[in-house]
């Protein structure tokens, strides 16, 4: 099924975000700037197009998926929002949902978001464990989720991570006059895995003991004995515990062993960052980071790049293990457009389904014509269109998005003499418009 449905600018008003007091609604749009913030005149940074794509696990036991994610756009498309949320332990849904839902909030109500974004991200993290700890510490006490999220706001990137899922960031490697630029991965976090050597330093200064499980097998004798297998864990000093991550939000049962303290990585991007990829360990325990970056870059759409990522790392799983067992699998892919064309209209995501979700997330350039939707459409051809479904996640606020297919129309010069052209053959429009006068579709 596909997360979308598409409003009016009106409607999306109305569903403002919560966080900031605009209606009381609940949405994950974040806040307008304020003028004091506002910093010269638009343009000049990248404007993200999101997509993302998520599938459920294969013979985990279970009939739920616990990964879920966040998808947001400013109406600018100057800040940008998305987040990847991996639940493990019997309540990892819920907790994995909770923990989206309160970081995204958190963020949006904070009164530094503008004047210092890492000190708001940072807070958001710790308010969402503090608000876990509070409301629950029954369903928390042996369950978790990792959280990796991204905050882009005009050319600066900010980075935040608990767990071993991942960010990774796409740049153009290639000098001038290459033809086919190539990607290189540059790894925006590093995964929280109890065998890091410093992690593992923290975790036993604690009193935390960091080892393997310890299987029980039958010797040739018949006699049993236990041998150390798999990943090293997380365990308290009586052996108890076994967690695959050094640091999650829930899982109170192994504080302060699992710390629920943020990592975070801010860059400035260039014209040369093309694609971020955020994504759940069912993704990077099967595809490299360069491998993702690389099947992002043969992908205009990001959704088409989310879903391929996804889909390749779920083949993998059932190839490795016979089609027992794969994870569950999220893919979050963002194209960095840094063209100077505007969005008008702001974008809100969140999924977490059983199926296999995709969104896209394709604002419309006639938005910034005054013209009726009638209109809009003899301007296109007929080919304005929209996509509603319904998602069954119970707690989700309503999605906004306004999807218009971009890939027929054609390119024009400049848009600014397009407007130009349009406003000047106004009389003519109604009766159809040569293609050499349609707004361009701008570039990813």
């Amino acid at each position: 099924s596909i997360l979308a449905s598409v409003m009016t600018s009106e409607s999306s008003r109305t569903l403002g975000a919560s966080s900031w007091k605009n209606g009381g609604q609940t949405s994950f749009v974040p806040p307008p700037t304020p003028a004091k913030h506002r910093l010269g005149t638009p343009g000049g940074h990248p404007r993200a197009v999101v997509g993302a794509a998520t599938l459920m696990n294969i013979g985990k036991g279970g009939a739920e998926n616990q990964d879920t994610f966040v998808t947001s756009s400013s109406a600018s498309g100057s800040k940008c929002f998305v987040g990847v949320f991996d639940g493990h332990g019997e309540k990892g849904k819920r907790i994995s949902e909770f923990a989206r839902n309160a970081v995204t909030k958190n963020l949006f109500a904070s009164k530094e978001l503008h004047s210092d974004p890492k000190s708001a991200l940072q807070g958001a993290y710790c308010d969402a464990q503090r608000q876990i700890e509070r409301d629950y510490s029954a369903d928390a006490a042996y369950s978790g989720t990792t959280a990796v999220s991204a905050y882009q706001y005009r050319d600066r990137l900010l980075v935040a991570n608990v767990g071993d899922s991942r960010a990774v960031l796409g740049c153009c490697m290639t000098s001038r006059g290459h033809e086919s630029p190539s990607l290189k991965a540059v790894e925006l976090s590093t995964d929280h895995k109890p065998s890091r050597p410093d992690e593992r330093r923290r975790i036993t200064a604690e009193g935390g003991v960091v080892q393997q499980s310890a299987i029980p097998v039958q010797s040739n004798g018949g006699g049993w004995r236990f041998v150390r297998a798999g990943p090293e864990r997380v365990m308290d000093r009586s052996g108890f515990g076994g967690l695959a991550v050094s640091r999650s939000l829930g899982d109170l049962s192994l504080r302060p062993y699992v710390s629920s303290q943020p990592e975070f990585v801010e860059r400035q991007l260039s014209s040369k960052d093309k694609v971020l990829i955020l994504g759940s360990d069912g993704v990077w325990d099967r595809i490299s980071s360069q491998e993702a970056v690389d099947i992002a870059s043969r992908h205009s759409d990001p959704a088409q790049a989310a879903r391929t990522i996804a889909q390749v790392a779920q083949r993998r799983w059932q190839a490795e293990t016979q089609g027992l067992l794969s994870d569950d699998i999220t893919a979050v892919v963002v194209n960095l457009d840094h063209s100077s064309v505007e969005r008008p209209l702001s974008v809100a995501t969140v999924g977490a389904e059983r199926s296999d979700p995709d969104l896209t997330h394709k604002d419309s350039l006639l938005r910034t014509l005054p013209a009726s939707a009638s209109r809009l459409r003899s301007l296109t051809g007929g080919r304005v269109s929209s996509e509603t479904s319904q998602t069954r996640h119970a707690h989700a606020p309503a999605e906004v998005v306004r999807s218009v297919d971009r890939s027929r129309r054609s390119k024009s010069n400049s848009f600014a003499g397009t407007l130009q052209s349009l406003r000047q053959s106004s009389s003519t429009a109604s009766h159809g418009m040569p293609n050499h006068l349609l707004p361009a579709a701008g570039r990813r």
